[in-house]
């Protein structure tokens, strides 16, 4: 796959030659691997300073710890610092729209997700869309589990949702937002299912996990990430359902919502990606995505992340335009916009 991204990157400079007044003028002119054109022409090196890196998500919840995960790797294979920053609100919109606003160089990225570049546009009529990001590469991907806390009376999803059935939007299940795949499939569950829970929205799963420990709410759909299923191993939490399309094989036990009838419901995914500004040069997201790749293959990285939620191979920025062209339709579809 490296010697692949370094084709590509070959025929950028290659195509950039031919696009030039006379061909011999374009190959001596072709901006080399990481390099940009300035507005005058002239290449310009890339990285040039630090790189920023939005979080658009609260610290402690999953976005926050993958970001931190990546970003030393990602300053160290880049020879530069990169420095994340959490800017929050907006069930990660307004982080997003930071990034968008800042120059397309490649010196500001974020680590978004389709929910927030696919959904909450959609969702929330906000004035940006997928067009306005260059996608990099996928970093991980992960389903949503329903858990609950050691002392609540529900010990399988099927209970649970029994309880849901017999006394509609009485119990409350903590989300991440209010625009998020999670609190989505909620409604769906009510709507195509006739099961209504209250979703309560947070700004990030920190805070609906710190909620569920605290006992304020029944549940919370969050992200399958490492503390959570720590809890679950501790018995501080019990797995009721998660929603990939198969149970995850450090969850064996827990049933799929598929499993427990509910067949359409496997949109509650979280795929994180780097990203930058729409226009970023070529050569630019090529060289963030050869870092990222050799990232992602990094032991401390992987670890910070944790290896289950990291694919097997790496997917490009085109491959992650594809997930979010086809969570497009199904949201728009969803919300009948």
């Amino acid at each position: 796959m490296h010697s692949m991204s370094k084709k590509y990157r070959r025929w950028l400079i290659t195509a950039g030659a031919i696009m030039g007044v006379t061909l011999l003028a374009g190959c001596s002119g072709a901006a080399g691997a990481g390099d940009s054109a300035a507005p005058d022409g002239e290449a310009v090196a890339f990285p040039n300073g630090d790189i920023r890196l939005v979080i658009p998500y609260s610290a402690g919840g999953p976005t926050d710890v993958t970001a931190r995960a990546l970003a030393p790797c990602l300053g160290d294979t880049l020879d530069t610092n990169v420095i994340a920053e959490n800017i929050t609100g907006g069930s990660g919109s307004v982080g997003l729209q930071d990034m968008i606003s800042k120059p397309a160089d490649g010196q500001t990225v974020a680590l978004v997700s389709p929910g927030m570049v696919a959904l909450s546009p959609i969702a929330n009529g906000l004035d940006y869309s997928r067009e306005d990001v260059s996608s990099v590469g996928v970093v991980s991907y992960s389903p949503m589990v329903l858990v609950v806390g050691e002392d609540s009376p529900y010990s399988s999803g099927e209970e649970f949702f029994a309880a849901a059935e017999k006394a509609p939007a009485t119990l409350t299940v903590g989300v991440s937002g209010a625009s998020t795949p999670q609190a989505i499939e909620l409604q769906r569950l009510a709507d195509e299912y006739g099961i209504e829970v209250t979703a309560v929205p947070f700004d990030g799963s920190s805070g609906a996990i710190t909620a569920l420990l605290g006992g304020h709410i029944d549940s919370v759909f969050v992200n399958d990430q490492e503390d959570v299923v720590q809890r679950i191993d501790s018995g501080d939490f019990t797995a009721l359902a998660v929603s990939s399309p198969k149970r995850q094989a450090h969850l064996p036990e827990t049933p799929t919502l598929v499993e427990l009838g509910y067949d359409d419901l496997t949109l509650a995914v979280t795929i994180y990606a780097l990203a930058a500004p729409a226009g970023t040069p070529d050569d630019v997201v090529a060289t963030l995505s050869d870092a990222l790749q050799e990232c992602l293959t990094n032991p401390e990285t992987v670890r910070a992340i944790g290896e289950n939620y990291i694919p097997a191979e790496y997917q490009t920025g085109e491959e992650f335009d594809g997930f979010l062209s086809d969570a497009e339709k199904v949201y728009t579809r969803i919300l009948g916009s």
